[in-house]
């Protein structure tokens, strides 16, 4: 089978959820033409997320999935998240943005490119990928970053308010993070995920 290179550049970036301790990060590499929308999808297939509305935030602008019709908005009218190549918002190196998933939970993922060229050959078919990374990612519905700290406290000791019925939602919603803890990070299985477009078809049928 013939190995083909992508012509576009490969970019490098870091991204994290912010205000969790300790840090649950992600180095990843993704080709330059990537749609904004498809560069969310990534980073919330990389720490188990999908489902609830979003926005990324960059340069002073708010993109976002067109909402449905009635639904309220609030803020600076957003852009839309479709349409748009990564390379035109992230342009010199330690450029910043920065996901905001589920406005109930509110979680933040800080996204800072590294390598506006990444210096070295790669496949199509490697693009995206995940180089490096530490933590597990979020729980669904767990209230936030104090919901998920407190989730790691009951793995921790065993103990804490409504730990016991945290426990058994637990077993039915994500029966990985008790087995293996928040610190657990499978590279494999996060780079296998990436490339399977999950979360791209989840928003795909929320947008019917």
């Amino acid at each position: 089978m013939v190995n083909h290179t992508t012509t576009a550049t490969v970019m490098q970036f870091v991204a994290e959820l912010h205000e969790y301790r300790p840090r649950m990060w992600r180095r990843f590499q993704i080709s330059s033409d990537t749609d904004l929308a498809d560069f969310c999808y990534i980073l919330m297939e990389m720490f188990h997320m999908g489902g609830h509305l979003f926005e990324f935030n960059i340069n002073n602008n708010r993109y976002t999935l067109p909402l449905p019709k009635g639904s309220g908005d609030w803020g600076k009218p957003a852009k839309n998240v479709k349409g748009v190549a990564i390379s035109k918002l992230f342009t010199s190196e330690v450029d910043f943005g920065e996901l905001w998933y589920d406005f109930g939970d509110s979680w933040y993922i800080g996204v800072k490119l590294e390598k506006l060229q990444v210096d070295e050959t790669i496949s199509d078919e490697n693009l995206p990928r995940v180089v490096k990374g530490k933590g597990f990612g979020i729980v669904e519905d767990c209230g936030g970053v104090s919901g998920l700290e407190e989730i790691a406290q009951g793995l921790k000791t065993g103990q804490g308010e409504d730990w016991e019925d945290r426990k058994e939602w637990l077993k039915e919603c994500c029966p990985e993070v008790l087995d293996k803890g928040l610190e657990f990070f499978d590279i494999d299985e996060i780079n296998v995920a990436i490339k399977s477009g999950g979360v791209a078809d989840i928003y795909k049928l929320m947008s019917k």
